[in-house]
């Protein structure tokens, strides 16, 4: 934004360079500028310093108060207020007259920037995940019968429990022995659905049909599936497993 036409018409012409630009608006003055800029959000702002109504770096901050988060570039012939524009967090501080050569550091470090955010964002969200115990997990487990590795959907899991040193897959009719430990196997499934009872035993909530009172504290589950066996809840995981049932 600025109010000088043939500077306007200048910097309009070197951006048309950079084919990842597309120059959705203009605008005179600052008073303009308040209007203008909130409806059309820009991902970068170049904006003059000194505007024939309203101070550059003013109009920024007010921006900023109607929620406009652009990339800021100011424009300036005079580089005292480089300090200032950067109190209102400008990108970069571009001197007039403009360079091509100038123009393509302040787009580069544009760019640079926005792959950072891309990237803080990724790592936010997955140590947001992490926290929450959502972390990528493989959609099958492998389990091997008769020298064979079948693949076998949690979502078909009634239970997991310890047989030895390994852990046994238990779905409808059919148990599946695997060459992982109980602890591992529960690490490859989501803590959403699948929850520890028992220090032997693992189970998809999801097939959860009854929870019964058993003795000194404990209890046992009826899994929703005929003839399954019930699963035991010690008192370590009582608590826990309340919790998840919301009983």
């Amino acid at each position: 934004m600025d109010d000088e036409v043939p500077a306007r018409a200048e910097l309009h012409y070197l951006l048309e360079q950079f084919p990842e630009i597309s120059i959705i608006g203009e605008c005179r003055s600052g008073g303009e500028a308040l209007e203008k800029v909130p409806l059309l959000q820009p991902d970068i702002l170049f904006m003059d310093v000194h505007l024939r109504d309203m101070d550059g770096l003013d109009v920024v901050q007010n921006l900023q108060r109607l929620g406009v988060n652009s990339f800021v570039v100011f424009a300036t012939a005079f580089d005292v207020h480089a300090v200032r524009a950067f109190e209102v967090n400008a990108v970069d501080y571009l001197l007039k007259p403009f360079s091509l050569e100038r123009l393509t550091l302040t787009i580069e470090r544009i760019k640079k920037r926005c792959r950072n955010n891309e990237r803080e964002l990724a790592e936010t969200i997955s140590q947001l995940m992490a926290q929450a115990g959502f972390r990528q997990r493989p959609r099958r487990i492998p389990a091997t019968v008769k020298g064979r590795v079948t693949l076998i959907d949690p979502q078909d899991l009634l239970y997991v429990m310890a047989d030895g040193r390994y852990a046994c897959l238990v779905t409808e009719g059919k148990a599946w022995a695997t060459t992982y430990s109980l602890q591992e196997i529960e690490e490859r499934l989501d803590p959403a659905q699948f929850v520890r009872t028992h220090r032997a035993y693992l189970v998809n909530l999801d097939r959860v049909k009854e929870v019964i009172p058993w003795f000194n504290g404990t209890y046992r589950i009826i899994i929703a599936y005929p003839g399954a066996p019930e699963v035991p809840v010690s008192r370590t995981y009582v608590k826990a497993l309340k919790e998840r049932l919301e009983l």
